[in-house]
């Protein structure tokens, strides 16, 4: 998933500052990882923001609204 991101997307600006943080907390314990729901909320984002589809206030309007977090319920749900 990262590697797709950072393939195809203009801006993976969150990624990176997730990944900056993962690069921290693996120092405190091996297990602090950024983890797929993680990762996959993040390009989210970072795709919502640079597709330009959406300006950046629709971009976090629909973070905001919640649209990420029903996004995993489907896939917890399915799977």
């Amino acid at each position: 998933i990262k590697n797709f991101a950072k393939q195809n997307f203009k801006d993976t600006s969150i990624l990176d500052f997730a990944l900056a943080v993962e690069q921290i907390t693996t120092k405190k314990r091996a297990n602090l990882i950024l983890n797929v729901d993680g990762c996959i909320a993040c390009c989210f984002s970072d795709m919502l923001r640079s597709c330009g589809a959406f300006s950046k206030q629709e971009a976090d309007d629909l973070g905001s609204f919640g649209c990420l977090n029903g996004l995993f319920i489907l896939g917890r749900t399915i799977g």
